[in-house]
């Protein structure tokens, strides 16, 4: 059985290669074709494919705010992103959890195998695109406070939960409070440690310690 695709990136030239590349591809079959978020999320919508395969950077909406619609509407497409995008969308990517990410610099054979993983229930993220992505968090000091200096002793709680994985809903029963008091604990801590997500947050705390 065929895996069943949208392909969504704002520049023509790569669909019509993606477009090439999976039509003569056995095992996959293309739905629909998007330069924009808006015309990818109807696709999605109306064909239910497997697979969506999607540039970060789109037209009208980013690549993130339409795997964020997808998720809210809890329809059954997997995410695979195929991105050349900057590292603090690469990390707003993985924090929203998406199960397949391929740099634009890896040949077809990969961002097949990445797609045939993600359709299997698996995550495949490329170790690559990721490594880069932390390495360029602790060279650059992404992150530049101390957190036991400024985050109160209950943010220095959710953080730590953050650390060991658990989501917002865990954090929230585990705390007695509400998703939302999570929510906006989580804010004010990345706002006062300048840090762009979930995984570079865990990061700054195991390479301090502090888990």
């Amino acid at each position: 059985m065929a895996i069943d695709l949208v392909l969504a990136d704002p520049h023509p030239v790569v669909l019509d290669g993606l477009l090439h590349i999976f039509q003569n591809m056995d095992g996959f079959s293309v739905k629909s074709c998007a330069t924009d978020a808006e015309s990818a999320l109807k696709a999605v919508m109306e064909f239910k494919p497997d697979v969506l395969i999607t540039e970060l950077i789109l037209q009208n909406k980013t690549g993130l705010v339409l795997i964020e619609e997808i998720q809210k509407k809890a329809l059954k497409t997997h995410a695979v992103v195929f991105t050349g995008a900057c590292i603090r969308d690469v990390c707003k990517a993985i924090d929203l959890g998406v199960q397949g990410m391929v740099s634009k610099d890896k040949p077809k054979h990969v961002l097949a195998q990445c797609i045939q993983s993600v359709y299997a229930g698996k995550k495949w993220l490329d170790k690559d695109l990721t490594l880069h992505t932390l390495t360029h968090l602790l060279d650059k000091k992404t992150i530049h406070a101390s957190l036991p200096e400024v985050l109160t002793a209950r943010e220095m709680v959710v953080a730590k939960m953050v650390s060991e994985g658990l989501p917002n809903k865990k954090i929230a029963q585990n705390l007695y409070i509400t998703e939302g008091t999570t929510k906006l604990h989580l804010h004010h801590i990345y706002q006062k440690l300048n840090c762009p997500g979930r995984v570079a947050l865990a990061l700054h705390i195991q390479s301090n310690g502090l888990n």
